[in-house]
C-alpha cells in the first residue's frame, strides 16, 4: 500500500484534501497532515518556524509512513514537503518515492510575507482576489476571521525561511505543477527547481495559485498516478508547458507544449 502524504497551503487544514479520499484508487492511502495548533485556541500555530516544525513532523511521519510513500505539498505545503525530503535524506533510511509539489517556487527563491501589513479586511480581500476565499464565503467575513491567525503564522513562517545551500542535490524524483496564471509565484521561480534535484520536471497547467480547487480533477489525477506509477497518467492532460530540468542548472528545455483545453475522454480511470 502506497501512502500519499498531503501537506496543505498556508492557512489551510486537512479538509482541502477531503474530496481526494473518495477518489483514491486501490493501493493508495491518503495521509493528510494536520499542522499542530496552539492548545489554548487552535487559532495559531504551535511551531513558528520550519526549524521547529520539520523535526516534529518527520518524527510523526517516520512512525506511520512505512517504506512506500510519496510526499505532496501545495503552496506552503510544497516547502514543507521539500524540507521533509531533505530531512529524510539526511537523517533516515526512508525516502519518498516521489516529491510532488504544486504552486510553490524553488526553495532558494525568496518568498515574501503575503499577510504582512494588511488588516483582516484587507487580507480577506487579497485572499479572495487570488482564489483563496470563494465568492460565497467572502460574503461572511465573520466566518473567515477566526482562521486568519493561522494564515498569518503560516505566511510569516514561509517568509522567514532561509534556504541553506546543500552540497548534494535531492536524489528522489521531483515533480512540480504550476498554474500558468499564478499571481504569487513567477515562472522563473518554478523553473529554478532544476537547481535542487537530479530528476526534476515542471509542468504548467491552466490556472492560478489554487490549483487544488481550480482544476481539482486534473491535479488529483496527476498526483495519484505519480504516487502509484511514478509517472503522469497515460492520457492527455491539458498543459501549457512541461519541462525537464537539468541538475544544478536553471536552464530548462521545454519538452512538451500543449493546450488541448480538455482532458482526453479516453483516459483510463485511476
Amino acid at each position: 500500500m502506497t501512502k500519499l502524504v498531503c501537506l496543505h497551503h498556508a492557512g489551510g487544514n486537512t479538509s482541502v484534501f477531503r474530496q481526494w479520499a473518495q477518489y483514491a484508487p486501490p493501493g493508495l492511502e491518503l495521509m493528510p497532515v494536520a499542522l499542530p495548533t496552539s492548545s489554548n485556541s487552535g487559532r495559531s500555530r504551535l511551531h513558528r518556524s520550519t526549524e521547529e516544525l520539520i523535526p516534529a513532523l518527520a518524527a510523526d511521519l517516520e512512525r506511520d509512513v512505512g517504506d512506500d510513500f510519496v510526499l505532496f505539498g501545495k503552496s506552503m505545503g510544497g516547502l514543507l514537503a521539500y524540507l521533509l525530503t531533505r530531512h529524510f535524506e539526511q537523517h533516515s533510511a526512508r525516502r519518498p518515492k516521489v516529491l510532488a509539489i504544486a504552486a510553490f517556487g524553488a526553495p532558494h527563491v525568496p518568498w515574501g510575507d503575503f499577510a504582512a501589513g494588511h488588516d483582516d479586511d484587507a487580507l480577506m480581500t487579497r485572499l479572495h482576489a487570488i482564489g483563496g476565499i470563494p465568492d460565497w464565503l467572502i460574503q461572511h467575513p465573520s466566518w473567515v476571521r477566526p482562521f486568519l491567525g493561522l494564515m498569518r503564522d503560516d505566511a510569516r513562517m514561509c517568509a522567514e525561511y532561509r534556504h541553506i545551500p546543500q552540497e548534494l542535490p535531492l536524489s528522489v524524483p521531483v515533480r512540480v505543477f504550476a498554474g500558468d496564471r499564478d499571481p504569487l509565484v513567477p515562472r522563473d521561480a518554478f523553473d529554478r527547481w532544476g537547481e535542487v534535484g537530479e530528476d526534476v520536471k515542471v509542468t504548467f497547467l491552466r490556472g492560478g495559485h489554487y490549483l487544488v480547487s481550480e482544476d481539482f480533477g486534473l491535479l488529483r489525477q496527476a498526483i495519484f498516478s505519480l504516487a502509484l506509477h511514478g509517472r503522469p497518467p497515460a492520457c492527455s492532460i491539458p498543459t501549457v508547458k512541461s519541462s525537464a530540468a537539468q541538475p544544478g542548472s536553471s536552464s530548462i528545455s521545454p519538452s512538451v507544449a500543449a493546450d488541448q483545453g480538455r482532458v482526453d475522454q479516453s483516459c483510463r480511470q485511476l
